[in-house]
């Protein structure tokens, strides 16, 4: 989401398999309607209505894929899509963005912020009205708190999914009263306005114990639109209330109750009118289900995240990049997004950029040499590296004797994930590689399996939470001194991409930044961190009389107290 990106993890949505669909978007008049499309595509679709002509009060029952535990979106297991959606409602964050990306200062929390003409030190002017659930004003101490634990400067071991820029911040220095600071640093940090998304109190961030248990299945404070949280593990429902002391814009909704289920039940759950609005994407059976019902609406905009597939480096059996080389050329990506974005009817375009969406500037298909499917040449590398195919073997050896085989976990009720896996399987077999499916339960999926590194494979999303690409160093960045990964759930990387970012992130005009973004992008593919398959589409469904939500784009977020019912 991320210019690109903070980048949250969200299970894609269901797949009923194509079995004619294994090829196409090769020819160039397909590929240029494709683009064309593409580049047509609005910034964003969210159903829109003005206040005034939506009712007060209503519940919105909102399908997410997975009942997370962990809350602290800082902590390495609440680095998650779901858990951002929840958060978004009622914690401070003191940025808003426009559907091109555009920041500016969320006035419910922060008056006035602004950078110094050198780029060295960022200004807050703070809203004094603004105030946490328990009645404790929110101060410039509870954000030089989050400066200091989410930087690693702190002692302990934090669980810190990544620094986003905290680490760039040389000097906290308080203002005038509490309700003010300066942020200075040592170099321009041209991404200044993605910190504090959210906020956290500052006893949260100051008691290394509450920081890992206090926002799990609890929101024990809060400050935002909605409160009152509440976790059910029978229903596995999480429901925010409108918050009556709110100081804001008052909220239309009374409450909003984030239903998690299977994504594939999403479909059908709307259909019966279960559920108000979910996030389509490629469920085939669900497009087929609900396209032309009375009262769907789907939304069609750029989206703000990309799916791909996981190659965790730290495995032995990947740790050699010709072999992860390898694996991308013996995967036929056009094939993937052709059975995954053709069954929706979305454009497909074969081109997919880590760092950018295809509505930003300087996007652009840095994949040459290791996205197009090349079985012949990834044989050739598996040999290079040692891994060799005896006459009448059907899976590569070492010279050890050790058989070239990768678990790929894929979670049980996500079709897309286990049809991935499967075609995945099946490529991977022809270039003497072995795959074993491992099917795991979703909640399970990233907590147990991708996050502490119990993969080889896996194929997921990461969905941007904010529109500038820097904040993905913890995505792609190296190890802290501590020798550990974060939220890089690859554990690859190399210090030529640690310092690029480091650039990019310093870098104020936009035509650098984005070439900057784009050298990123290219080490990636040359490092085989992931192997992209296609941006994902911006297709929501939402109930024709609900509005203000669906696809948000590079906003990154809704403003939950704007999404209402259309007046009786």
């Amino acid at each position: 989401m991320r210019i690109g990106k903070a980048r949250y993890l969200a299970p894609a949505v269901a797949l009923v398999m194509l079995t004619s669909a294994c090829g196409g978007g090769d020819d160039g008049n397909d590929q240029a309607d494709a683009q064309a499309q593409v580049e047509a595509l609005p910034a964003e679709d969210l159903n829109p209505a003005p206040r005034e002509g939506l009712q007060k009060g209503g519940t919105f029952v909102w399908a997410i894929s997975a009942y997370d535990g962990q809350h602290n979106t800082w902590h390495t297991q609440g680095n998650l899509a779901n858990v951002q959606r929840v958060a978004g409602a009622v914690l401070p964050s003191p940025t808003r963005y426009d559907a091109e990306g555009t920041a500016s200062p969320n006035t419910d929390f922060v008056l006035e912020y602004g950078v110094s003409d050198d780029g060295l030190e960022v200004t807050y002017e703070l809203n004094p009205d603004a105030v946490w659930s328990n009645g404790e004003p929110i101060t410039s101490a509870d954000y030089e708190a989050q400066v200091e634990t989410v930087s690693g400067s702190r002692e302990g071991d934090w669980e810190i999914g990544g620094t986003a820029g905290y680490d760039q911040v040389s000097e906290f220095v308080p203002g005038d009263d509490e309700y003010s600071f300066t942020l200075k640093f040592e170099e321009p940090y041209s991404e200044w306005p993605s910190l504090f998304s959210p906020l956290y109190p500052k006893k949260y961030m100051e008691d290394e114990k509450l920081f890992k248990e206090g926002y799990v299945k609890e929101y024990p404070v809060t400050a935002g639109p909605f409160g009152d949280v509440e976790f059910d593990d029978v229903t596995e429902r999480v429901t925010v209330k409108k918050n009556e002391d709110w100081w804001g814009t008052e909220p239309l909704l009374d409450e909003i109750v984030f239903d998690a289920m299977g994504t594939d039940a999403m479909a059908n759950a709307f259909n019966n009118g279960e559920i108000d609005g979910f996030y389509l994407g490629y469920d085939a059976a669900g497009y087929e289900l609900l396209k032309g019902s009375e009262g769907a609406y789907f939304t069609k905009a750029v989206n703000h995240g990309y799916r791909f597939a996981s190659l965790n480096g730290a495995s032995p059996n990947l740790e050699d990049v010709r072999v992860r080389h390898a694996i991308s050329l013996g995967m036929d990506t056009d094939a993937l997004a052709e059975v995954a974005l053709g069954a929706v009817d979305w454009p497909i375009t074969g081109e997919v950029n880590r760092m950018l969406r295809s509505s930003q500037h300087g996007y652009q298909d840095n994949s040459e040499g290791y996205g197009e499917y090349d079985p012949e040449r990834a044989k050739e590398l598996l040999d290079e590296a040692g891994w060799t195919l005896k006459e009448g073997d059907e899976v590569r050896t070492n010279e050890d004797g050790e058989k070239l085989s990768l678990d790929w976990v894929a979670a049980d009720d996500m079709a897309i994930a286990l049809d991935e896996a499967e075609i995945g399987r099946d490529m991977l077999a022809e270039i003497g590689v072995e795959v074993k499916v491992q099917q795991v339960p979703s909640n399970a999926l990233f907590s147990e399996y991708v996050i502490p590194g119990n993969y080889e494979v896996a194929t997921y999303v990461l969905v941007g939470s904010n529109p500038y690409a820097g904040d993905a160093k913890e995505n792609y960045g190296m190890p802290n001194e501590d020798g550990e990964w974060g939220n890089n759930l690859a554990r690859t990387s190399t210090e030529e991409i640690e310092a690029k970012f480091d650039e990019m992130r310093a870098e104020t005009d936009p035509d650098r930044y984005a070439e900057l973004a784009n050298e990123i992008d290219r080490l990636l593919w040359e490092e085989v961190v992931t192997i992209p398959f296609f941006e994902r589409p911006g297709l929501y469904v939402v109930n024709e009389d609900l509005h203000n939500w669906g696809e948000f784009g590079l906003a990154s977020s809704y403003v939950y107290e704007d999404i209402g019912w259309a007046a009786e």
